[in-house]
């Protein structure tokens, strides 16, 4: 009975395409009188516009994900230990943090006590108290999860959108590295100076795993953010791009012309050489290549990030690209042939 049902659920799907025949498998998206624009001329137009809608339909998916993988995960466990997950939770996180201590609270009281206004400082301790204690709970939970995840061996199978972005331009790290973060950024940008930090402690962290590229996308909502950008290939004529890269964000926002020239003393840049550079306009629109390329591939705003092609948006906690620093890692190590041996 199943696979007749089955068979009939086929037909039915099948007819629409059958009554219309090889006409409809190659409708265009539209006319303009005889003239056709089809399917795949609209695809191509659209490239990857669509990238933001697609990372963020995947990131709630994923999240979504993630959180039934927790609840089988702690149901499994809870089952072996024949107890309830709440008692499971009990057991592996509640009863294993340490509850805050006044050593702790007071500190955090001396530089909050004035977010809560009309409270005594007893409350205002158990208000910060309960806080850390949330914290350390959820901490805690996360790592349990953790510890069940590496037992159970999950394996994430939903694939990520991904663009092809290339990646040309000032960079650091090997060219053989497993993971590329390609940045696109604009040098007057408060929130793009934000993440020179969390680059920093991503190379750090990750050594020759990663390799960083640096492109121009400079707003024209930003005054002097084409002139930085020229300022700084100036600078990477002289091997100091980096160096520049760091002075300039390190303004935080607006620069003048006169930072220009301080920062490339700074820099210790040959200064005759970084003026004559900047009269001669050798750079002047060489921001102009990677801007466009960051519209083809979906850049809407700065700063943004394509980690092997993974979109991220703003300046993120160096917590979300660890994450998908890790991910990229252990799918390269995946695609290794002695890996693939090795699993079967």
């Amino acid at each position: 009975m199943r696979t007749t049902l089955s068979m009939m659920l086929v037909l039915l799907i099948a007819m629409p395409l059958v009554a219309g025949g090889a006409k409809s498998a190659v409708q265009p998206a539209a006319t303009i009188g005889s003239v056709a624009v089809s399917v795949e001329e609209l695809d191509q137009a659209v490239g990857a516009k669509l990238t933001r809608i697609l990372t963020d339909q995947y990131n709630v998916r994923r999240g979504v994900l993630e959180d039934l993988i927790a609840t089988k995960l702690l149901e499994a466990e809870a089952a072996r230990r024949k107890v309830t997950v709440e008692e499971l939770l009990s057991q592996e996180v509640a009863g294993k943090i340490v509850e805050p201590q006044l050593a702790d609270i007071e500190p955090v009281y001396e530089g909050v006590r004035e977010r809560f206004p009309g409270m005594t400082k007893d409350q205002v301790l158990a208000e910060i108290a309960g806080s850390m204690r949330n914290s350390r709970t959820q901490s805690r939970r996360n790592e349990f999860i953790k510890e069940l995840r590496r037992a159970a061996d999950v394996q994430v199978h939903l694939k990520p959108p991904r663009v092809a972005v290339k990646a040309e331009g000032p960079s650091r790290g090997s060219a053989d590295a497993p993971v590329t973060i390609v940045e696109f950024s604009d040098f007057e940008c408060s929130f793009c100076g934000r993440a020179v930090e969390t680059l920093h402690k991503i190379e750090k962290t990750y050594g020759d795993k990663v390799r960083i590229v640096y492109r121009d996308y400079p707003l024209p909502s930003h005054r002097n953010a084409k002139r930085a950008a020229e300022v700084s290939h100036c600078a990477n004529e002289q091997g100091k791009f980096w160096e520049m890269h760091d002075l300039l964000f390190s303004k935080g926002g607006t620069i003048a012309e006169n930072d220009f020239h301080r920062f490339a003393k700074q820099a210790g840049l040959d200064e005759a050489a970084f003026n004559g550079c900047l009269t001669a306009g050798t750079f002047k629109d060489a921001w102009k290549v990677s801007q466009e390329e960051g519209a083809r591939v979906g850049v809407q705003s700065t700063p943004t990030f394509f980690v092997n092609g993974r979109l991220i948006v703003g300046a993120a906690s160096y917590e979300m690209f660890a994450r998908v620093i890790e991910e990229e890692l252990a799918h390269a190590k995946a695609q290794q042939p002695e890996a693939k041996v090795a699993r079967r």
